[in-house]
């Protein structure tokens, strides 16, 4: 085997101190890295910030990215190296953000615009989803990356982006591993396998509280219904409206809008945000109230897994998201919850030698002394260079869902972003920002000089009207 390291696409492997080589490969939650440490001396060229690193394996590119952080360090004496830590192709992904609704759309039409909109220079070869469709998502200032996350979140789906540029979003990817693990091929470090099963992320009742969709609500189906008792003048309202109409005994009711209109002009205020009406004249007794219209209900499905439940007892888990738009989609976000979390986690891990294993392959792990048969996806992989011939692997690889700190961190820092509401019609205030440079001139016009400095000195000849000196300064 033989370890290819080039930059802007030149062979620089003889640069490279390859004890330092390390490559992390993660699905969907992170990105790949590479790190790697250069020494500098007169022959060796050292990578700049964006240059575009890669990385192959008996010819298989198994990296591409750009560097995009180089640490300077003296390795002894005078001599200096540089720490290079390289990012995949997804830091390219993250140059716009993307701002947009889809509505009714196929996941894979919603991916596909999403590169051809907002990205250049990547494929789309390997986007699945066409017979998935999702009812609404909405982005709200999103990084490619973190759009793309959220769409395969919410329908229990994978993504990322290879060391070609081409972008893989799949349900389960159809590449299988190109060996499996049992007790007698060898194919891993007989005692680096490691299996755990776990319940704590278990979750198979799955709450989704969303926005709100606009439903139309007639006279007759009117759930906001009062009657007056002669001195009540504001009457809470279950829903908010909008075109509403109030009837009173039937009669419709001029309605202004509170803390704007003169009560004195109409015959009650509504408050949308706080959702009440109030009449001017309190309704007498007996009077009926009914409001009607347009009404803003919130988004709220439940859904339970009841296999789970019955194995492992009831595990409740609750998402706030007010993106979503849609009863059906509130649904689709706790199936996808529950298909990755409603079984116990199977997650096991081994180290190899054997080249060509990638995040999101499916491999089989069949050992009768262990008592296990189980189909795994590979999550992630952690590889170190062993000379400039080979790298030795620590594959990860998981049965069900998993939460991470990554998972934790990344949702507290993008929920005030699913909070945010898009108007269609919002404006724009650009700023650009240009150098400028400006050149300032300073001349005297005139020059004076005066004798004697630190001294004593007459001012001129008429010493009450002349100002005194000593040296350059002078008072009077």
């Amino acid at each position: 085997m033989a370890l290819v390291l080039k930059i802007n696409g030149i062979d620089r492997s003889s640069s490279i101190d390859w004890s330092s080589l390390s490559w992390t490969s993660v699905l969907t939650k992170e990105v790949d890295r590479l790190e790697f440490l250069i020494k500098k001396t007169a022959s060796k060229t050292i990578p700049a910030l964006n240059d575009t690193i890669e990385l192959f394996e008996d010819g298989v590119k198994i990296f591409g990215g750009s560097l995009v952080e180089r640490n300077e360090k003296i390795l002894g004496g005078r001599l200096i190296g540089y720490e290079c830590r390289c990012k995949d192709y997804s830091h390219k992904l993250d140059g716009k953000l993307v701002t947009k609704s889809y509505s009714n759309q196929t996941a894979k039409a919603i991916v596909l615009d999403i590169i051809n909109t907002f990205t250049s220079g990547f494929t789309t070869n390997n986007v699945k989803g066409d017979t998935i469709t999702v009812g609404s998502i909405k982005f709200n200032y999103e990084q490619v990356t973190r759009a793309l996350t959220q769409l395969a979140d919410q329908i229990g789906w994978d993504w990322y982006v290879d060391a070609d540029k081409d972008i893989h979003f799949f349900d389960e990817e159809t590449n299988t591993a190109p060996f499996n693990l049992d007790d007698n091929s060898g194919n891993f470090e007989w005692d680096t396998l490691e299996i755990n099963q776990t319940v704590l992320n278990l979750k198979n009742h799955v709450f989704v509280r969303g926005g709100e969709y606009k439903k139309a609500i007639s006279e007759a189906n009117a759930v906001d219904k009062y009657s007056g008792d002669g001195t009540r003048k504001t009457f809470q309202l279950a829903y908010r409206y909008d075109n509403i109409t109030v009837k009173k005994n039937g009669v419709i009711q001029t309605i202004g809008t509170d803390q704007q209109t003169d009560p004195a002009t109409v015959d009650l205020l509504y408050n949308f945000n706080e959702k009440f009406i109030k009449f001017t004249n309190a309704p007498a007794n007996g009077d009926t109230i009914v409001v009607y219209g347009n009404a803003f209900i919130p988004i709220i499905a439940s859904v339970r897994d009841q296999i789970s439940i019955s194995t492992y007892g009831e595990f409740q888990h609750a998402i706030v998201d007010k993106s979503i738009t849609s009863v059906g989609e509130a649904q689709n976000r706790a199936k996808a919850e529950l298909k990755k979390f409603s079984e116990s986690v199977h997650e096991a891990k081994f180290k190899t030698t054997k080249a060509g294993l990638r995040t999101g392959q499916k491999i089989t792990l069949n050992s009768q002394i262990r008592g296990i048969n189980k189909s795994f996806k590979i999550n992630r992989i952690n590889a170190k260079a062993r000379g400039s011939d080979h790298l030795e692997y620590e594959v990860s690889m998981i049965a069900s869902g998993d939460v991470t700190f990554t998972d934790i961190m990344v949702g507290l820092l993008g929920q005030d972003k699913k909070n945010i509401t898009i108007a269609t019609n919002e404006v724009l205030q650009r700023l650009e920002l240009f150098a400028e440079g400006l050149i300032i001139y300073d001349d005297a016009i005139n020059n004076y000089k005066r004798s004697r400095p630190y001294t004593w000195g007459l001012g001129g000849s008429n010493d009450l009207i002349s100002p005194r000196g000593w040296g350059f300064g002078t008072w009077g």
